[in-house]
């Protein structure tokens, strides 16, 4: 048995009336207040990024200093040397007074940017640091393959932990 669907008859639809649409709500706030509160997350989120760009602007020799030191191959008889020619350009680039530096002043001038931080020891007062320093001059000191990969690891640390400024102290200032 089925039954049959008819439509309602005009007796019913009598007292039904067309539904009224509401206005539709805004995506823009109407009051000031939320358009202040929007312009100073605005002016937040435009400080940060500056912050951001900044500090990847200021640091992007790091990354390139990372990417060389990183490149050298402890094999090679000249790594040693090529660690000392890149960690040279990066102390030249923190202040052009230290192109002049070699020898036991350049890696006092190296730990000095590093201890700068206070949670950091120096890297370079030990005894492979003087027999690096030796090799670049004298063609017959070389250095072992394990002692050109803990120089590069040691210039790798150092380029990723040194500070950009160097704080003096007292004598050094009256010498400066």
């Amino acid at each position: 048995m089925s039954i049959e669907h008819t439509p309602p008859s005009t007796y019913i639809l009598r007292n039904l009336h067309d539904i009224a649409i509401p206005e539709s709500v805004r995506w823009f706030p109407q009051t000031i207040g939320w358009k202040m509160v929007g312009c100073a997350l605005l002016l937040v989120a435009l400080y940060f990024a500056y912050g951001m760009v900044r500090h990847w602007w200021t640091n992007r020799y790091r990354q390139e200093a990372v990417y060389a030191l990183k490149s050298i191959d402890p094999q090679e008889k000249k790594a040693a040397e090529r660690a000392f020619k890149i960690l040279k350009v990066v102390l030249r680039h923190l202040d052009s007074r230290n192109a002049r530096l070699f020898g036991q002043p350049c890696l006092n001038q190296l730990d000095a940017y590093r201890t700068s931080n206070k949670k950091a020891s120096p890297l370079f007062t030990d005894a492979l640091s003087q027999r690096w320093m030796q090799s670049l001059i004298d063609p017959k000191t070389e250095l072992t393959r394990d002692q050109r990969v803990e120089v590069i690891n040691k210039s790798l640390e150092w380029i990723k932990s040194h500070r950009t400024s160097v704080v003096l102290s007292s004598t050094e200032k009256g010498n400066a």
